[in-house]
């Protein structure tokens, strides 16, 4: 039998890997259907798609819990968001009771959905706390609301996709719709992507993404999608995500900039 020394196994399996191209996997390659974990806003969150032929198929939900925590809103159609400087938001769920029986946290339950963010250079955080309550007979869309006493504003929204990043270090990240707020201050319709990275998902993911969208059959909801640009993020609220990237760092050592690409 012959043996091979370290150093001669190390050298042959160098040989062999430098004839191999090395690829990046795509986050849709996880499923059969790379475009599985997408689907158009439910109709009883907006009304705008209902006239429009659609592609139906089962949406793959995300796992449990994959929302919970704080995301950056890195993408947004929502032009009142665009000069909205380290947009956040923070999700957990809260106690709650059907019929005077207190429900798990496996179960649909009123959510905390705490927004914040900055105006331009100023190191104030702006924090405006809401809930979203379940929408009967949905899945992944509710009722947002933010109390009277703040804003008094609502509006309905739910999860249009969801997915992992691994163009970026495998973050992950969620595609959110949300519909014309109603209150103090009305925000228009729009679509947005949150992730748990500040600058995430990258530009070729979105654009994947934008693909799976066009293969559900509305114009309209891939239009809006492809309006999307990136928010404005400087990396001064960085620390508080779980994934940190180069450009967050770099971010930081050259200074403050605005980041507002469209797609």
């Amino acid at each position: 039998m012959v043996k091979l020394t370290v150093v001669q196994l190390a050298s042959s399996m160098a040989t062999a890997v430098s004839g191999l191209t090395v690829s990046v996997p795509s986050s849709r390659d996880l499923f059969d259907d790379p475009c599985a974990t997408f689907r158009l806003p439910p109709r009883s969150v907006n009304a705008t798609y209902l006239n429009e032929a659609s592609v139906e198929q089962p949406w793959i939900e995300p796992p449990f819990g994959f929302g919970y925590g704080k995301w950056a809103l890195s993408w947004t159609s929502i032009e009142e968001y665009w000069s909205w400087s380290n947009m956040q938001n923070e999700w957990y769920p809260l106690s709650s009771t059907v019929n005077g029986s207190r429900l798990s946290d496996i179960h649909a339950t009123v959510i905390a959905d705490v927004n914040s963010f900055q105006l331009g250079d100023n190191d104030t955080v702006i924090e405006t706390p809401g809930t979203d309550t379940p929408l009967p007979g949905q899945i992944y869309a509710w009722n947002y609301t933010i109390p009277a006493e703040i804003m008094a504003e609502t509006d309905h929204t739910a999860w249009a996709g969801w997915g992992y990043d691994f163009y970026e270090q495998g973050a992950p990240y969620f595609v959110s719709y949300d519909a014309a707020t109603t209150g103090v201050k009305n925000v228009s319709h729009g679509v947005s992507i949150y992730s748990r990275l500040e600058r995430g998902p990258s530009d070729r993911t979105v654009a994947e993404v934008a693909e799976c969208y066009d293969r559900l059959g509305s114009e309209a909801f891939s239009s809006l999608f492809r309006s999307m640009k990136r928010t404005p993020t400087d990396g001064r609220r960085s620390h508080n995500l779980s994934w940190r990237g180069v450009a967050v760092e770099n971010a930081q050592v050259e200074g403050r900039r605005s980041y507002q690409k469209p797609i």
